[in-house]
Order: structure tokens, then C-alpha cells, then sequence
């Protein structure tokens, strides 16, 4: 991770106000190695010999370094021939004389040249020189695109583009003793990018709190804004995106997270979530009823609403009435009509699934249930006809029946009301780029109970490579535990007890993490540090592994 750096007068500057010779000039602007110092350059030499070249495309690459005595000194990362130097200085009118630099400067510079800072883009970077996507150093180019924005907006709309390019789902600004870090969490994992100077640390947060309507006179108390945005896609089509800003005060500032939410749908099939083939079709059994409550459970940032999207997709033919209840809505679903809670005016959870109620609904998503008004109403719609969908916060799917007993509605409700549990988590997938078959270690069979087994799968690792940020890790997928309510669950939820419960989920051997995560590690898909990393250690304490291969 780098500072931002102080800009310099350019070499042309000085060397027109011979403050250096042409060769000092020229070595301050090219190293040894062929590295393009691009804050020597000057935009007028730039503009000067462009003027001569309307057609950019039809350029060898080349970058204008200096224009001196009647002369273009070019910077180039190929050997050009005798005639195309021969072409660019009869169309320029100069001499024209090459100085090599290598293929990195040229790509840098390339890109900053065909940025616009005031516009948030998730194109991906091609290489101009072959064509191809390339996987960009997103520290080096983030801090290459903030020099060339004018304004705080444009450093944060900079920052908001690499997120986009770089899979990332939210970006913290951390104020520091020496400036402001910007960091991406990508794949579930934060990352350290660049970090801007200490005299702009604050303007740039003032400047986010302006773009997501906050109060810029108040830095004492935390602070919720949001900020709707149109950006560049990959066909460069403009598509929609929701921010969710909040800031905290904290030591020596404010510290800002963005949580980016494009707009466009991202969901595809339930067959993609990350089920396993057995518990997939008990899900899919239970998304063809036509009553009933299913809860997805999971800490923040599980894949909790990515699961809920996809299964009101599914079910949401022209035939039913879906409707939702939200806080907020994050995605906007074709076909589905979804609400949102605003406390202030009135609208709760509560209020909001009683208005509903009265929309001739077939299907309905509550957010999340807070409170025991909430948890009974929609036990009373799962049990009128009503097709119910909610979440709740617990470590796993057994502790959601605890949890939502707690907060109010009769045992019996729930048990004749509830269809199902699902508890997931969001693991990163070993990348396919780098992958190489693994054998496991003793410690590692151990923890996955596999130390009897013979059939061991195929283990699989990342080395690490550019396309994973060298983690050996490229996207996610879900890890879940399903819990299906059948006779003998409904008997405990009323009259019985957990532990009852959990003796019982023991001899059926239910779908639970740890045989969900010990099915990911041996078919290649994740490793045993990943699953170590996001699962709770009570999925490895109980003895869930029993059982045949």
C-alpha cells in the first residue's frame, strides 16, 4: 500500500524555463527500467501531438514525453520501424525520436488517458497492447486514476469504480495518524488499497456526506445516508446502483463504510446458491408449498439475502402475488412488488406485514423479525395460506427455533407454521486459475472426521496467482445447513426440549455444516482454513461427521 504523492512541476516546465538540459529532462521522466515517471509529464505536450492524431486508434503506443527544437521525444514499449517514424513525424510535422519504456508505464498511462473522474465505471481494464482483459494492480491504478481527479467527488467516484472492477461488496475510509485508508472488502475479505494524504482526509469525508445527504456540520454522532448513482457496465450501458454510507466518529476522524449495491439483477438459479444435490431438492420441495414459513438464518454478509432473491425469483410466476417488506430494499426484483421500512412515518415490519396481509398476497418476504408482533403475524399468514419468508440472526439453523420461541408466538404455531431452516455462510472458492491438488494433512482429516475413511475426494488448493490477488481464492459460494421440519421436529418444538432435539437431528443425521463443509473441502471447491474461518466452532464440536461415504 502506497500515499498518494505530491505532484511536481513537469520536466517540460522546467526544461522550458531551462531549469535542466533535453537528457536531464528526458531521465527524469524515463528510469533505467523503462518506468514512465507520469507525474513529469505535461497534459500540453500531451494535447499538442494528439492534435496531429485524431484517430488515437490508428497510433502505434506511444506516450508524447517532451517537445523540444523541433522535436517529439515519444515514449514506446515496442520497436517501432523506420517507416512508422517516418509516418509520425510527416504527420506531426518534427523530428520524431522513440525512447523505450516498458509495457506497465504504457498500460497505466493508456488507461489514466481514457478516464473520465466524474463518471463511476465497472468496465473492466483491456490491455492496449494485446487486447485481452487484464488484472490490474489495483493499488498502483487507483492511485494513477486519483491524480487525475480534479475534486474529492471524483477521488471518491475513483475509489467507487475500482470496487466495482474488483468484485468488491463495500469501501471503508479509515481515518489514520498519517492520512485516510481506503480499503475493498472483496470476496468476503478486507484489503488494504491505497491511502489519500491527511490534508484531504477530511474533505473527502465532508464530500462523501454531501453526496449521501448527511448533516456536514454534525461529526459527532454516527450518521446513515444513501447515495443512488448511474455507472458504466460492461456493454458500457449506464446501469443503476444503490450506496448504503454510513460514518462513525472515531480517534483522529470519521470513518466512512460504502456498501455498493448495483441495482442490476446479480441473481441467477437456486441450483447456483451452494446447496448440495440432497438438500436442494428438500429446498426446492419446500418452495412448492403453498403455505407455510421458511427461515434463512446467518450473520451479516452470509449470502442470507442473495438466497432470499433468488428464491422469490422462482417462485414469483405471473400467477402469484409476491410481496415484501424490507429494510431496506437492496435489490429491485422484476415481477414483485417491495416495500420498504421507514420507522419515523410508521412503517415497521409490523405494520408493514399487516398492510400486506391486505394485498390479496399468494407469497410474502419479511426482512427480518425483530420483535414478538412481527414473528406472530407472520406465523399467523404462514398458517392462513400464505407462503412465508424471513430471516433471523442465530449461529445455525437449530438455534433459530430457540430464538423465534423467545421473541413471542405460541410453540405450537410454530411448529405447525414452520417448513424449514436454512443457516449459511459465505465460503471463498479455491481459484480455478491456480488450483493444484492438495493432500491433506493429518490435522486436517482430523478436523473434518475423515480419519478413517479411504475415499478422501479431491482436495484442491490455490498457489495464488494475479487473478486472486495471489490469496488462491476467487469468489464465493454458500455453505449451508438445512434443517427440514418433519413430524418428530414438530413434537419437540412443542412440547420437548433442544436437547431432545439435537439427539434426534444426531440419528437422522441432518444436513448440517459439518457435513456441508466437509463436502466442499473434498470435492476441491473450498479448503479447511476457509471453512475454519467463516463456520462457528460448535459445528465441529458436536459430532455431525457420522456416517458413510
Amino acid at each position: 500500500m502506497h500515499t498518494i504523492s505530491a505532484s511536481f512541476p513537469s520536466a517540460w516546465q522546467k526544461l522550458r524555463n531551462h531549469e535542466i538540459s533535453c537528457e536531464e529532462a528526458l531521465s527524469l521522466l524515463v528510469d533505467d527500467q523503462g518506468t514512465v515517471n507520469r507525474e513529469r509529464l505535461d497534459q500540453e505536450v500531451t494535447h499538442r501531438f494528439f492534435r496531429h492524431f485524431p484517430d488515437r486508434n490508428a497510433l502505434p503506443p506511444v506516450i508524447p514525453l517532451l517537445l523540444w527544437r523541433g522535436c517529439y521525444y515519444l515514449g514506446s514499449p515496442v520497436t517501432l520501424s523506420t517507416q512508422t517514424i517516418q509516418d509520425l513525424s510527416d504527420r506531426a510535422l518534427t523530428e520524431i525520436k522513440v525512447i523505450p519504456i516498458s509495457n506497465k508505464s504504457f498500460r497505466v498511462w493508456f488507461h489514466t488517458q481514457n478516464l473520465d473522474p466524474n463518471r463511476i465505471s465497472a468496465i473492466p481494464l483491456v490491455n492496449p497492447l494485446t487486447g485481452e482483459l487484464e488484472k490490474e494492480d489495483i493499488s498502483e491504478t487507483t492511485e494513477a486514476y486519483l491524480a487525475k481527479a480534479v475534486d474529492q467527488i471524483g477521488k471518491i467516484k475513483t475509489l467507487i469504480s475500482g470496487a466495482l472492477r474488483n468484485r468488491a461488496s463495500d469501501l471503508h475510509l479509515e481515518p489514520m495518524p498519517d492520512g485516510l485508508r481506503v480499503r475493498y472488502r472483496i470476496d468476503g475479505v478486507l484489503r488494504d488499497i491505497t491511502k489519500l494524504k491527511l490534508d484531504i482526509s477530511r474533505k473527502v469525508i465532508v464530500a462523501l456526506k454531501v453526496m449521501s445527504g448527511m448533516d456536514i456540520a454534525e461529526s459527532r454522532r454516527p450518521q446513515d445516508g444513501r447515495i443512488g448513482e448511474k455507472y458504466a457496465g460492461n456493454e458500457d450501458a449506464e446501469l443503476g446502483m444503490d450506496m448504503r454510507v454510513s460514518t462513525l466518529p472515531c480517534v483522529g476522524g470519521e470513518k466512512a463504510v460504502i456498501r455498493l449495491l448495483p441495482r442490476q439483477n446479480p441473481f441467477s438459479k437456486i441450483e447456483d446458491l451452494g446447496f448440495s444435490e440432497k438438500t436442494l431438492s428438500i429446498y426446492a420441495s419446500w418452495l412448492q408449498q403453498p403455505q407455510g414459513m421458511i427461515i434463512l438464518t446467518g450473520p451479516t454478509g452470509s449470502g442470507k439475502t442473495s438466497t432470499l432473491y433468488t428464491s422469490l425469483q422462482h417462485v414469483a410466476t405471473e400467477h402469484v402475488n409476491v410481496v415484501t417488506v424490507e429494510d431496506p430494499v437492496e435489490y429491485i426484483l422484476p415481477g414483485i412488488t417491495q416495500t420498504q421500512v421507514h420507522e419515523r412515518a410508521g412503517m415497521t415490519f409490523a405494520a408493514g406485514l399487516r398492510s400486506i396481509l391486505r394485498q390479496d398476497p399468494d407469497i410474502i418476504m419479511v426482512g427480518e423479525i425483530r420483535d414478538s408482533e412481527t414473528a406472530e403475524t407472520a406465523v399467523r399468514a404462514a398458517l392462513t395460506g400464505h407462503l412465508v419468508f424471513t430471516t433471523l440472526h442465530t449461529n445455525d439453523a437449530i438455534g433459530a427455533i430457540p430464538r423465534i420461541k423467545d421473541i413471542g408466538p405460541d410453540p405450537a404455531l410454530i411448529s405447525d407454521a414452520l417448513l424449514g431452516i436454512v443457516a449459511q455462510r459465505l465460503v471463498r472458492r479455491v481459484c480455478p486459475h491456480c488450483a493444484q491438488p492438495h493432500t491433506p494433512t493429518e490435522k486436517e482429516l482430523q478436523t473434518l472426521g475423515l480419519q478413517n475413511h479411504t475415499n478422501l475426494g479431491s482436495w484442491k488448493r490455490g498457489k495464488g496467482c494475479d487473478k486472486c490477488f495471489n490469496s488462491g481464492y476467487l469468489g464465493r459460494e454458500a455453505i449451508v445447513e438445512l434443517l427440514d421440519i418433519d413430524d418428530r421436529v414438530r413434537e419437540i418444538i412443542y412440547e420437548g426440549t433442544m436437547t431432545q432435539l439435537h439427539h434426534y437431528l444426531k440419528e437422522i443425521k441432518f444436513a448440517s455444516f459439518g457435513i456441508a463443509a466437509r463436502q466442499k473441502v473434498t470435492t476441491g471447491a473450498t479448503t479447511v482454513e476457509e471453512v475454519l474461518r467463516v463456520l462457528p466452532r460448535s459445528a465441529f464440536s458436536r459430532n455431525q461427521f457420522l456416517g458413510k461415504d
